[in-house]
């Protein structure tokens, strides 16, 4: 019989190493995973397995919180290494084992034995416990016979007896008489009836009323065509009825004359007629001498029935007598041993005041004598004897204040003139403390209970001096305390530490903490707050800005620990709160004092080095360049000296606030010290050429700004900068090589005539002069048609050929084959991207309509790449369907590839031309997918046929597990939206067979055919 395991684990590597593990083909054993408690217990309801393995931890909480769902099912913990205190815990809360699991998963070894000895110690229970029912069920069903058996032995005497009457009966009259039920034969031959028991007997509304007259008597008179009894003669119903029927319609037997009358005897169970014995006469009815002869003997039947019914309410009153007798001793013994055995003194006082009944445990207590309790003494008699002892000491000061009077009442046999009060404390001579509670019974009495509750005053007094200590210490403390329910919010603050800030403490009761008002937290941090919060983990310093009633800052410094009951569930949060706000101010401080220039507010040499160095990482992540512009003033000296350093000072906080005016707030602006100040503009273009003109244009800017003339004092000043500029595009030259390179340039600029700029490589003069020779040639090859087109197939999952990418290639005359990403980048820059993509599209065209020509390649597509320039003109609609019906080609042949970026300028723009090319049949396709920042809201709304999986995340999708799982993603995003996916760049088997495995069915890259000339396809 197969095994069926429910493993609930997030981990999805453990997951599938321990269902391998389990799920051998030999053992029979079925593994279920489920990644969640939330999927769990949907599990559960559809599904009963015979065995639950639980990770000690999961996405959504803890095993435990799943344990009171699996009420009779084997269930084992899984902790980690390390974690075995998890594990004990687990087997008092009702876990049946515990696995540890290590680093090498060799626990895995043994897992399949501990399930197997789980699974054998489950199944002897439940056979031990079938066992016990089975026996108890054994033993009523022999109870139920044994009463059956005593009630039918019971009623079979009485029968007995009567029918030896009969019979004696019979035997001296010689008459036809019989007894109904059973088929016989006199000796003359004649039939008459014999009956044990007549059933199912009914009567008119005159024979009952005779019946009800004489059913106490024993005896019942009546005429057959009333009376029917059923009996069983040779099979066959036999029916009493009217004589005026032959034997055969009365349903006796053939040749028995007709029955007349019936005299019987009505036999009871359970207060129930069940069934009637007695005589039947053929005759028109019963002569004055029948009557005579009869009467002595039924009066003697009647009285032997009539005996038998006392005899048996007397035995049932004496049985009834002697159970209620021994169940009244049983519940004696049981209630003196109770009260012998409760930890409270008992007494029950009767209306008299009489002490009736007391337990050991009130002598105990009070240090009674039991021979002063043996005389049933009154309540009085007691007190006056503790009173005298000394008991409730000179005054009764020993008794509560409240119950002083009263008792002292009793003392004096007043008692009742003052109201008995409930309850009250008294101390003894030795100092422990009496609860005594009173309750008043009906009619009168009244029932005492005398408890020592002296460790439970103590520990009340104890938890009042440490909530005393505790609050005391709170107030005092800049710290506060806090405490949240299961759903976190708070229900508890002491000590808070926004009062004296002006945070007022009743706005977080009720709420979480994201939920408080004018707080600054960023969603990354109350992302990871409230993870940790749904873990159920401890948490330290989580840091939250608020804002007091009056605007001021305040931060705070949090940290707490989950709480649990004794079962394991969690039931809240409790931690402490800190104001932090004078730490956070003297940081901030400091951190303006460290970083930042004291006249200018602009960072300081010492910050700029940081942020120079990030600028490198992100340009070498990006693959984008980076500039450094170094300025420095013009004849500064010249102001300090002839106007003071005040003008000097001044003229410098204006140069500092137009040059942060005139780049972008990515960029960064510092000053080294004089009038020395440096700008780091990052995230340029790729292309060396054009990262130089952007840097060179910022610098322009920054070049007119302070050209312009200055107001100090009243008085109008003039200053110009020269500006050196070294660019960058990695970490390879450290960052006091860049300053040193951009310092050199601006002193070129200064040797140039001052207020110029000047980059440090000269070598990008020679570049621009290539850049600008190469835009020569590109407007003379587009107008000389020097372009010629390459194709690389797409194919399918039997990699049969379903259509090609159209790839542009340029074979200059002296240059010889140039590489698109040399012309392509400038031919954007420069506009010329336009007319050359006319000539892409409609030589892409014409091939299309020469496959069409052919059976073989009729049923191929061909895909173009359209620019962003080309797609947003005016007429691009139009254009397309010229090219198209100029070459003759079917447009659902065709399938225009965009990028994400060109579609985020304009959404709604870019979806009316998609829509209205899709009209005529043009399908889209989204290439270089996941390397964008594209929506998702929007891709839905685009109409779009394909995505392409770009060949950075194919290129290392069977090495990087990041590249993998984007590819997967990608792929079950496109099935998702109805969309086909082709993968680029697949170059080796194992990444087709890796995409074909996880549904991608369409492929592109060199394993299928490098890009070539139409004819090699």
């Amino acid at each position: 019989m197969s095994t069926s395991i429910l493993l609930i684990e997030s981990d999805a590597q453990h997951a599938q190493a321990v269902a391998e593990a389990l799920a051998d083909p030999w053992s029979g054993w079925r593994v279920d995973v489920v990644t969640s408690l939330a999927s769990a217990r949907e599990h559960l309801a559809r599904d009963r397995p015979d065995i639950v393995l639980a990770a000690q931890r999961t996405v959504d909480g803890s095993a435990f919180d799943l344990l009171r769902l699996l009420s009779g099912i084997p269930v084992m913990i899984i902790v980690r290494m390390g974690a075995e205190t998890h594990a004990a815990q687990a087997m008092r809360y009702g876990f049946d084992d515990f696995a540890v699991q290590d680093p090498a998963l060799e626990y895995l070894l043994s897992l399949p034995a501990q399930i197997d000895s789980v699974l054998e110690r489950s199944s002897s229970a439940r056979a031990r416990l079938a066992a016990e029912a089975k026996l108890a069920r054994q033993h009523r069903l022999l109870q139920a016979i044994s009463l059956a058996q005593a009630m039918f032995i019971a009623s079979s005497g009485p029968r007995a007896a009567f029918e030896a009457l009969l019979k004696e009966l019979m035997e001296l009259t010689q008459s036809e008489f019989g007894i109904v039920g059973q088929v016989q034969r006199a000796a003359d031959g004649h039939p008459y009836l014999r009956v044990h028991a007549m059933t199912d007997i009914s009567w008119d509304a005159e024979s009952k009323a005779l019946y009800d007259l004489h059913a106490e008597e024993g005896m019942v008179f009546d005429n057959m065509h009333s009376l029917v009894g059923a009996a069983l003669v040779s099979g066959e119903p036999v029916l009493s009825n009217d004589a005026g029927h032959d034997a055969r319609s009365a349903g006796t037997p053939r040749g028995h004359p007709p029955l007349r009358t019936y005299l019987g005897l009505p036999i009871h169970a359970a207060g129930e007629l069940v069934a009637m014995v007695g005589l039947a006469n053929r005759s028109e009815g019963y002569s004055p001498a029948d009557v005579e002869f009869l009467q002595p003997l039924l009066n003697t039947v009647g009285q032997l029935e009539m005996a038998r019914r006392a005899e048996l309410a007397r035995r049932a009153v004496e049985a009834e007598l002697e159970r209620t007798s021994a169940l009244l001793a049983d519940k004696t013994r049981a209630l003196e041993g109770t009260l012998a055995s409760v930890s409270q003194g008992i007494t029950n006082v009767d209306v008299d005041g009489r002490i009736r009944v007391y337990n050991r445990r009130y002598l105990e207590l009070l240090d009674l004598p039991e021979a002063l309790l043996a005389s049933q003494p009154k309540v009085e008699d007691v007190v006056r004897f503790q009173t005298e002892r000394g008991d409730f000491g000179t005054e009764f000061q020993l008794i509560e204040s409240a119950a002083r009077g009263y008792v002292a009442a009793e003392y004096s046999s007043h008692g009742g003139k003052l109201t008995m009060p409930d309850a009250y404390v008294r101390r003894t001579r030795t100092g422990r403390y009496i609860e005594v509670r009173t309750r008043r019974l009906e009619p009168g009495g009244r029932v005492r209970t005398f408890t020592d509750v002296t460790d439970y005053l103590s520990t009340l007094e104890a938890l009042r001096l440490s909530e005393s200590r505790w609050r005391s210490l709170t107030q005092l403390s800049s710290d506060g305390y806090w405490e949240q329910d299961a759903e976190f919010r708070f229900v508890r603050l002491d000590g808070n530490p926004y009062r004296e800030v002006g945070v007022p403490e009743d706005m977080h009761y009720g709420r979480t903490r994201w939920e408080l008002p004018n707080t600054v937290v960023s969603e990354a941090q109350w992302r990871e707050h409230r993870r940790q919060l749904e873990a159920h983990e401890v948490f330290h310093d989580f840091e939250m800005q608020r804002f007091a009633e009056d605007g001021r800052p305040v931060w705070v410094s949090i940290s707490g620990e989950p709480i649990f009951d004794g079962e394991g569930r969690l039931t809240g949060y409790r931690g402490v709160a800190r104001d932090i706000t004078e730490r956070k101010l003297a940081e901030a401080e400091i951190q303006r004092l460290a970083f930042y220039d004291e006249l200018t507010g602009l960072p300081n040499r010492r910050l700029l080095m940081d942020r120079l160095e990030l600028a490198a990482n992100t340009c070498a992540r990006e693959g984008s360049h980076g500039a450094l512009l170094f300025l420095d003033l013009d004849n500064f000296k010249g102001v300090n000296d002839t106007m003071g350093h005040d003008w000097g000072d001044q003229l410098l906080v204006q140069v500092g606030g137009r040059i942060s005016a005139s780049v972008r707030a990515t960029d960064s602006v510092a000053r080294l010290g004089g009038d020395e100040f440096v700008v780091v503009v990052q995230s340029l273009d790729t292309d060396v050429q054009a990262a130089a003109a952007e840097a060179e244009a910022v610098a322009q800017k920054v070049l007119a700004a302070l050209n312009q003339p200055y107001v100090v004092q009243g008085s109008e000043v003039h200053s110009t900068p020269s500006i050196g500029i070294a660019l960058f595009r990695d970490v390879q030259l450290p960052v006091q090589e860049l300053l040193k390179r951009a310092d050199l340039a601006m002193y070129q600029a200064k040797a140039q005539g001052r207020n110029t700029l000047c980059f440090f490589d000269p070598a990008m003069q020679a570049a621009a002069s290539a850049r600008s020779a190469l835009e020569g040639d590109l407007r003379q090859g587009i107008v000389r048609s020097e372009f010629l087109m390459h194709y690389q197939p797409v194919v399918d999952q039997a990699g049969q050929v379903l259509g090609a990418e159209a790839l542009v290639r340029w074979k200059h005359p002296q240059r010889g084959m140039v590489s698109p990403g040399d012309f392509i980048p400038l031919a954007e820059q420069t506009g010329l991207i336009l007319p050359l993509g006319r000539q892409v599209l409609a030589m892409a065209c014409g091939q299309l309509a020469r496959w069409a020509a052919a059976p073989q390649t009729a049923h191929w597509s061909v895909a173009v790449n359209v620019s962003a320039q080309e797609f947003r003109q005016a007429d691009f609609v139009q254009e397309v369907l010229g090219v198209l019906g100029a070459c003759g080609a079917d447009p659902r042949r065709l399938k225009l590839e965009l990028t994400e970026s060109l579609l985020l300028h304009d959404v709604e723009d870019s979806i009316l031309k998609m829509q209205a090319l899709r009209a005529h049949g043009v399908g889209f396709s989204l290439d270089d997918f996941g390397t964008g920042y594209s929506s998702l809201s929007y891709l839905k709304r685009l109409p779009l046929d394909q995505l392409k999986i770009d060949q950075s995340f194919v290129r290392d999708v069977l090495t990087d597990p990041n590249d993998a799982t984007i590819a997967c993603t990608i792929i079950t995003l496109a099935h998702s939206l109805g969309l086909d996916v082709v993968a680029e760049g697949v170059e080796t088997e194992g990444q087709h067979a890796f995409l074909l495995r996880n549904g991608c069915q369409r492929f592109q890259g060199y394993l299928f055919g490098r890009p070539g000339p139409a004819e090699l396809l």
